[in-house]
Formats: C-alpha cells, structure tokens, sequence
C-alpha cells in the first residue's frame, strides 16, 4: 500500500499546479483503482493486485506522457468513464445495488401506476391533433353556470363567431344495431354528431369518409354511419368491404360510409362511442329524446366543442361568445333573457364539470409522490451509510488532484445508474398495476369506463419521475460524501468513531422522514379501510340479495305508449310465470345504479326561498311489482296498485327526508305537490318509503320521489326480478321467456343486483381502501428496510468499535441498547411529524373519497404498529452486533 500512494504523490508533483493537470492526476488515479479491483477478482492478494497495476502504468513519466494528450477530454467522454466506473462499483456491492434499485424501482413503479391511471380518469387531453386548441363553449345561468346549448342556439354561435375556426356539437346515444332485420339487436353506445366532426377535430377516418354538412342539415335526410374502429374488427372482421354495407340502427336501415382511426374514442374520458350518426337522426334513434328537440331553443342538451384559430387568445373568443349571448338574449328573450356565454380550454371545462375527481387524482398523485420520497429517503440513506466506508477512497482521490466536483459527478452519475435500473422496474410495473387498473369498467354493456395504457405520456413522466428521484437522493449523498478533511480522514483509516451521535445527522433527518411518511400513508390507509366498512355496513333502503336486472327499451323496436305498456305486461306476466320467480316489477333508474334523474316539483303550501319557483329532487319511476321485489319498505301509507291508472287521480310516494324537508311537524300524507313548472294537475303523497342511497352508498340522507309508472309511461325501464335461488342460475330462462315477447326489444345489462351493488356502488371506497393499504404497506416496509440496512450497515462498519467495548466490559445488552439508542431520536421525531401531518391533512380526503378525518382508533393503532415495525426492524441488527466474537473483530482490522 505504501508504494503505491508514494507512486501517487510522485506523480500528482510531476504535474505543474494548474487545476487541469490535477484533474487529469485524479482521472489516473481512478483508473489504477479499477486495475487493481480487477487484478484482486482475477484471485491476487492485494499486494500482488497493486504491483500488477504499477506494471502496466509504467514509470511517472510514462504515464504522465500516455496521460497528457487526455487533458481535453470532452465531457460526454467523462460521462462515459463515470459509467463504467458506476457499473463495476456496483458490481461489487450486489446487495446494495439490487435494495436500491428494487425500492426505486417499487417507489417509481406506484407513481407510473398511479398517473396512468389519474391521466386516464382526468388529465388525458382529446386523442385529436393540436389538443390544447379545443375550447368549450357553454351557457351560462346564475343557477346552472355551465349548461348546455340547444340546437338552434348552437347554429347562431357557430354561423355568427369569428375567433374559433370551427363548433362541432354532439350527444351521448344508446341505440340497437343489427346486421339484419332478422338478427337479434345489441346495444351499443352513440354520439349523435354534426355535420363538421371530423373535420373541425381533423380526425381522418381509416376508411371512407366522415360526415358533411348536407348530412345533417336535414331532419332524417341521410341515414349514414360511421363505425367506430373497435366495432369495425369486432363486427366485421375488419373487412374493408364494410364501407358500403347496411346495418339496422334502432330499426332503420343505414348505410356504413366510413371508419373511425384506431385510438379515436371521441373527445370525452369514459364514454367511448361504437359509432357516430348524424345529429338530426337523433330523434329516429333514441327514444330518449324530446320529439322537438332540434327545434326548441329552451332544449339544451347538446355538448358544443371548438378549436381556436391560431394566434386568437382565449379572452377574445370569450368577448364575442358573450356578444352573441347578448344578441340572442335580445332577439329571442324567452329563451335566452339572463344567459350568458362561457367559453374554457377543453382540459379546465373538465376540471370543471368533475371538480371531484380532478381533486382525487391530485391527491392521489401527492400520496404516491410521499412513497416516492421515502424511497429517495431509504437510498439517499444507504448511500450515506455506504459513503462512510468510502471516506478514505474519497480523500486520496482528492488528494491526488481530483476536484470535488469531479467526484460530485461520479457519485452523481452512480445515484443516476441506480434510477436509471429503477426507472425501468418501475415502468413495468406501472405499465401492469396501470393496465389493471384501467380494466374495471362499469357493470354496463356500453362503453363507458377508464383507458389507463402505456402511451408516451407514461413514459415521459416516468423519464421525469426518474430524472428528478436521481437528483433527491443523490445530491445530498455526493455532497455529504465529499466535504472531507483530508489530513484527518487518511490518519483515520482502518478506525471507527463513536456510535454515539452528538448531534441530529443527516441521516437521522431522513430515517425520521420516512418514519413521517410511514405514519401519514398509514393513517390514510386506515381511514380509507374504516370508510369501506361502514359502507359495506351501510342499510341502502332495499334489500341486493336474490334479484336480477334486465333492461329494456321499447322505443327502439318504435313501440308507441300503448304498445310500450302492453310489451312490459307481457314480460311482466312471462316472468312471474316462472317457478322460481317471488315477485317482479319495473324501475327507471336502479338505485344506486349508473343512471339517475331528477323530478322538478312545486310543492303546495310550501314557502320557496326568493327568486326561486320549484325545486330539483332526485327521482325515479316503478311500477306496483318494484316494491314487492326490491323489497323497500313503505312505513306509513301504501305504495302504488291497481288503482293508480292513467286516468285516475296523480300520486306518489316520497322517502322520509323529502316529507321531513317539507311538511315540517306535519303528516305528509295526503299532501299535494306538482311535477314540472306546476301548471300539471296535483299529485298526492300516498305513501311514505324509508330512507335508502340513491346515488352512492355514503351520501347523506336527501329527498327522493318515487312516480308511478302506470301515470308516467317511459320507454326504457329495468325489470326487478326476486327470485327463491340464485338469480344468476336462472338468469338464461328469464332472457328466454323475455326474449319470447319480442326478440327486436334488445335485452341489455343483464346482471344480479348484488353484482351491481359490488362494481358500482361499492367500487370507490373498495378502491380507495385497497390502493391507499398497498401505498401505506408500501411505505412502512420501506421505512422498515431502511431503517434495518442502516444500522446493519452502520454495525458493520463499527464491528471494531463493538469488539473493543466487549473486550472491556460490554454485555451484550449493553451493546444492544446503544445500537438502539442511534436511531431512537430519529423514530420519535418521525412519530411526532407524522401525527401533526395527519391531524393536517386527512381533511382534505374528506370531499373526494369520503372519508371521515377523524377517527380515534386508526390515530391510536397507526403510532403502536409503526413504533413496533420499526423496533423489530432495528433490533434484528443489533442483536446481531451483540453476538460479534471480541477477539474475531479484533483481528478484522
């Protein structure tokens, strides 16, 4: 050893003092060192290793002279050296290499997962050309500030604007399709479009063509389709000889004259439409749709995007929407008087409409970036703990000649190789836990649900991801590492210092950092399991169990009103038949289900707050057989029966809190409310329904209205079927008789209650629950091994230091304890840290997930199973360090 340092100081002295030359020393210096790793590996003794190397360098001169023409080494040059000399470090440290690429790999990984999938449910602009050019144009009330246009509105803005190069206007539709007439229909999921879809969005469809304007401008005129792409390979094969072929849309021929591109699936993030149709063929398809709707200005139900001409700013189409607002509210003031016009990037007109679930994914962004930290925290902290036993490495390479930003940068371009490896696990297993992620859907035939996919998005966040974690934790490391007192770290090698730290370390900040984070994670986790539960306990006003849905539409086989009414008895009847059926009736929209409405009612002898004329409840239409099979209970009055016809007297039932909310003190039965703008007839409370969840399981207790309908026919309903058995066993007899009506009537969504109740009602909290449990486990198990390979880590250096004190006295309790007291400090502070964050920021889970921010339980349990954790973590180690032979780590060094 002692020859070869000589050989070192002779030749940093043979350079001339000028900095580059001493960098240039310090460059031959790594490369010695990399001669002599690989003559040890060859099976040399470190003498002989050292000797060899000395052999090849050649004299001082020799190598000064081989060396001197490198001066003007560029820098990609020094990266590439930096590389190699990374990748054979950590060669020889496998267990360190693969802990910390597998907890970057882990911390990266939940990250990609968790952006694909807010990116998909949130952030993802419009699969078109030039997304950020898209605005949305709405219209505006003091109650309703973002509304939708009607038909002819839409026209006025788009014939009368300057500044957006083009308005496209579409509705969501559900229509049969059928290759034949005689081919039983499926259900699929519409947009209703104008004339200029494809063009304004510069979609270029794979085959044929998109619509033109003389497709739509008449009512019914041009009875043409195009397929959607995955309906195309699906229905068709994709066979190129579609573009031609007529298809049976609702019970009316069309003509196939284009295909949508592969990856279109419209401009919105869950409903994918099959196909597109013109928008005037609308009221032919969809039975949902008001017979005046392309004419009635006071209609709005038409979504209105638009792109931006370039060079116009946002705040100029916004001057001129308002204008036109202004124009119409003057020419036609029934209609339009008080309403004005908003027009928003289409990304912020999302975040808008769904403030909810735009505020979730941030946060849930801000949970897996926690996970991130700790696990910067756990590396940065393995790095420290490793820099200890490279203190003497690092000083004799600055002293011969090496700067400290040349040695910043090589243990900077280790920590970037290390993220580099982590990056790639974590992009697996992003794109995976993504992919699973992104396939629950809806318990819907149609096309709605979320497309989480690996995509360039994904892979530039997770390069940033990478980029960012690489500077985290090995900044402070590279830093730390290299502020060296030369003259006392060389004199100090082959000793250790004191294990008794005089002062809170870096390495302490850290170890409390994650001990911080464990505790926020888990608390989160915690309440998130606590809100599960008491939703699954949760009484939802019915009973879920032995009940089978099937939904229908009559309006699609052009069925009138009373071929409607006559269609569902039959079915009715068919069904009852059955052995196994106890009951069956007729519901609008299920509750709890994917679908609602609500029912404007002008209650009688009610004082309306000012300015205002009715009020907006959640409501529903069923028949006198939904009672009996959804079990609901009525607690005082009746439900709907045979008297309730058409013609008799109007009626209804209300739930306990909309009687509550208005007859205060008083019996609402035989009370008298009106439906719509209440010019219609009275309607009378006949019965009161206990309580139940409407629209998801937690919400709190609101008004609702049950309509029957014998008195409020609509085309499309669900049939409610209780059976004595299984329901999914006998769910092929029921379609059979179903199906024996009449086959043309498409049967749809054909599921259990139960089934229903799991994939839509009680997915949220359930996702919740088990995505902030696997981040909170995630966390704790990283604290928990950083906090084990650190004091393993630092034992091991000080095995001499243990030695000497149980050669003096020292039990090996003794020993135990004061490895123990190294990190307890740093485990209190971290306890107490991550309570105060919690305390602070659980509430802000409270809106998007609901969940409650206290809950003494999981504030008690979280401290004790973290403080435990990290006990048995620390203990392991030491008892280890505790059993070390005197006399063996005596002779070690």
């Amino acid at each position: 050893m002692k020859s070869l340092r000589a050989w070192w100081l002779r030749l940093t002295s043979a350079f001339d003092g000028d900095r580059p030359d001493r960098e240039l020393a310090g460059e031959i210096n790594s490369h010695l060192a990399m001669h002599v790793d690989d003559n040890i590996r060859a099976g040399m003794t470190p003498d002989e290793a050292r000797r060899a190397a000395l052999v090849r360098f050649g004299g001082v001169e020799q190598t000064k002279e081989r060396y001197r023409d490198r001066r003007g080494v560029p820098v990609l040059e020094h990266l590439f050296q930096d590389l190699r000399y990374a990748v054979r470090v950590l060669r020889k440290n496998p267990g360190f290499a693969s802990a910390a690429i597998l907890t970057l790999g882990l911390g990266i990984g939940a990250n990609a997962a968790i952006f694909s999938f807010a990116d998909a449910t949130a952030f993802r602009p419009p699969d078109v050309p030039r997304p950020g050019e898209l605005v949305r144009l709405f219209t505006s009330t003091k109650a309703t500030p973002y509304e939708e246009l009607s038909y002819p509105d839409y026209l006025d803005y788009r014939s009368r604007n300057t500044t957006i190069s083009g308005l496209v206007a579409y509705e969501n539709a559900v229509i049969s399709l059928a290759r034949t007439r005689d081919e039983s229909p499926h259900l699929l999921g519409a947009w209703a479009v104008s004339g200029n879809f494809f063009t304004v969005l510069e979609v270029e469809p794979t085959l044929g063509r998109g619509f033109r304007d003389e497709d739509v401008r008449v009512a019914g005129a041009s009875p043409v389709v195009v397929l959607g792409h995955r309906l195309w390979e699906r229905l068709f094969q994709s066979d190129p000889a579609a573009i031609g072929a007529h298809v049976t849309l609702s019970g009316h021929d069309f003509t196939i004259v284009g295909v949508a591109p592969a990856g279109f699936g419209g401009t919105e993030l869950y409903f994918h439409p099959d196909l597109y149709v013109p928008l005037t063929m609308i009221r032919k398809l969809s039975s949902g749709v008001a017979a005046d709707a392309i004419d009635n200005r006071s209609s709005r139900w038409l979504t209105v995007v638009g792109r931006l001409r370039p060079g116009t700013r946002l705040q100029r189409a916004t001057a001129e929407a308002a204008s036109i607002a202004a124009q119409l509210a003057q020419s036609f003031p029934d209609t339009s008087r008080d309403r004005a016009a908003i027009v928003l990037p289409e990304l912020t007109a999302r975040a808008r409409l769904d403030s909810g679930g735009v505020q979730g994914a941030f946060i849930m962004l801000g949970i897996v970036g926690l996970v991130l930290l700790m696990a910067c925290a756990n590396v940065a902290n393995l790095m420290l703990a490793r820099a200890t036993g490279r203190t003497r490495e690092m000083a004799l390479r600055l002293a011969v000649g090496a700067s400290r930003g040349r040695l910043i940068q090589q243990l900077m371009t280790e920590g970037l190789l290390l993220a580099t490896a982590g990056g790639g696990i974590g992009l697996l297993l992003g794109a995976w836990t993504g992919s699973f992620l992104g396939s629950i859907t809806m318990p819907t035939d149609l096309p709605i649900g979320a497309e989480a996919r690996l995509d360039t998005r994904l892979l530039l966040f997770t390069l940033a991801v990478t980029s960012a974690t690489a500077v985290v934790f090995g900044l402070a490391p590279a830093l730390r590492s290299t502020r060296i007192d030369l003259a006392a770290d060389l004199k100090a090698f082959g000793r250790t210092t004191d294990m008794r730290s005089r002062r809170f370390s870096l390495r302490n900040a850290l170890i409390a950092t994650q001990i911080a984070g464990s505790i926020l994670l888990l608390v989160t986790a915690g309440l998130a399991v606590r809100a599960f539960m008491k939703a699954r306990d949760t009484d939802p006003g019915f009973r879920i169990d032995h009940v089978l849905l099937l939904s229908f539409d009559a309006g699609m086989a052009h069925y009138n009103e009373t071929q409607g009414r006559q269609f569902y008895q039959r079915v009715l009847e068919q069904t009852t038949a059955l052995p196994d059926v106890v009951a069956a009736g007729l519901v609008r929209f299920i509750p709890l289900g994917i679908s609602s409405a609500t029912v404007n009612l002008v209650i009688d002898d009610y004082q309306m707050p000012a300015g205002q004329d009715r009020v907006a409840v959640p409501g529903t239409t069923v028949d006198a057989g939904y009672w009996g099979a959804m079990r609901t209970p009525i607690l005082r009055g009746r439900a709907f029966d045979d008297r309730d016809t058409a013609t008799s007297p109007k009626v209804a039932v209300i739930n306990e809190t909309l009687a509550r909310q208005y007859w205060p003190n008083q019996d609402a039965l035989g009370k008298a409310l009106r439906v719509g703008d209440g010019s219609g007839p009275a309607v009378e409370v006949v019965g009161i329904a206990k309580d139940g969840k409407y629209g998801y399981v937690r919400e709190p207790q609101q008004p609702f209205i049950f309509l029957p309908f014998s008195q409020r026919y609509r085309s499309a309903m669900t049939m409610t079927v209780r059976t004595r058995d299984n329901p999914a066993d006998i769910a092929g007899s029921i379609l059979k008789a179903v199906r024996a009506v009449d086959p043309s009537v498409p049967t749809y969504d054909v599921r259990t209650l139960e089934n229903l109740f799991e994939a839509r009602a009680m997915l949220p909290p359930r996702l919740t629950s088990q995505s902030m449990t696997a981040l909170g486990l995630l966390g704790l198990a990283l604290s928990a091994i950083g906090l084990y390979g650190v004091i393993a880590y630092m034992t091991a250096l000080r095995t001499r230091e243990i030695g000497i004190r149980m050669a003096i006295g020292a039990n090996r309790l003794s020993v135990v304890v004061l490895v123990l007291r190294q990190m307890a400090a740093a485990v209190l502070v971290g306890l107490a840290v991550g309570l105060v964050l919690a305390v602070v920021l659980t509430p802000l889970l409270a809106g998007p997930f609901d969940i409650e921010p206290r809950d003494g339980i999981v504030f008690a349990l979280v401290p004790l199973i973290v403080l435990v954790v990290s006990l048995l973590a620390a203990i392991l180690p030491a008892q280890r360090a505790a059993r070390v032979d005197p006399m063996i780590a005596l002779r070690s060094e």
